[in-house]
């Protein structure tokens, strides 16, 4: 390629950067016009299920050598900056003091954004308490356990009313393969926000129930009545003779809905406690090239077009 051919791509590239600026200071106007109406309108401003349904659908549409994950992470930083801009957001991050530690706040900083404010606390708890308090907006805390005393999770069943603390999302948003599972590489996002249906979801369900019933008998009676369970993860109860339960389904399960009463009639435990205690949308699988892989992948592609 010569001087001349590179020089000509790079004006290219400075005319598409100033196109894409152009865009970007158009986007964050129209987002803070949207913000101006939502509290005109009284309607909730922060939308998670609004965002994932955005990313799915821009992954839907994506192609070229450019990773997908690093689509996410462009339009993370978007609506993180904006989002900081209408409503002054702040995170804590439960980082736990050790290896686990800088994990969560990697996570968090990709989800949220680099300009969004963000602080750290070791307990969950404590995270917990600076979201009833108004301190900061979201609190990102470990992914459930079993066997915990005083489990974060297990709080928020007393959490009732419009603005009641619920789990809101899933870190990290995407997973690189379908086996990006291990519980120390994910945590999850807490605000007073109401829990809303993206199209494809999962819900957790929080049980305070008589320890006598197994966690056999917890599963079954869920899949009887039509819960799809992924995970169930129980610990010590918070009153005698009481065991706590976390369920997590596939599907999306509101918190008002009568489901909680059919499985605690189910249960044979009318005084024990069911409520959804929110949940996240299903996190996009990348599963695409990188690097040297991916550019020959584009080339290919490109070989194919240009026969056809």
């Amino acid at each position: 390629m010569s001087e001349n051919n590179v020089s000509d791509i790079r004006k290219q590239i400075d005319t598409l950067d100033n196109r894409l600026h152009d865009l970007l200071i158009e986007r964050a106007a129209l987002v803070l016009r949207i913000g101006e109406e939502k509290r005109r309108n009284n309607v909730q401003i922060i939308q998670p299920d609004r965002e994932i349904v955005m990313i799915r659908r821009l992954l839907a549409r994506h192609k070229g050598p450019l990773p997908k994950e690093a689509i996410v992470r462009i339009w993370r930083e978007l609506v993180g900056a904006v989002s900081l801009l209408q409503t002054g957001l702040k995170v804590v991050v439960c980082a736990p003091d050790d290896h686990t530690g800088l994990h969560y706040w990697d996570m968090a900083k990709d989800y949220f954004s680099s300009v969004l404010p963000m602080q750290k606390v070791s307990n969950p708890l404590s995270a917990l308490s600076m979201v009833r308090e108004n301190e900061v907006t979201f609190a990102v805390v470990p992914w459930p356990e079993d066997e915990l005393h005083n489990p974060w999770w297990g709080f928020l069943l007393d959490e009732t009313g419009d603005h009641a603390m619920r789990i809101v999302a899933r870190l990290p948003l995407g997973d690189r393969t379908a086996c990006d599972s291990t519980p120390e590489h994910r945590a999850l996002v807490v605000a007073r926000l109401k829990y809303e249906e993206s199209g494809e979801d999962r819900t957790f369900m929080g049980l305070e129930i008589d320890e006598a019933i197994s966690r056999g008998r917890v599963v079954d009676k869920a899949r009887e009545i039509g819960m799809d369970v992924t995970a169930l993860y129980t610990c010590p109860g918070f009153g005698p003779g009481k065991k706590l339960h976390l369920i997590e389904a596939d599907g999306f399960y509101s918190v008002d809905e009568e489901w909680s009463r059919t499985l605690l009639a189910a249960l044979g435990d009318a005084d024990g406690k069911c409520l959804s205690l929110g949940g996240y949308p299903v996190p996009p699988v990348y599963e695409d090239k990188v690097g040297k892989g991916a550019l020959e992948s584009a080339a290919d592609d490109n070989k194919t077009r240009k026969k056809a």
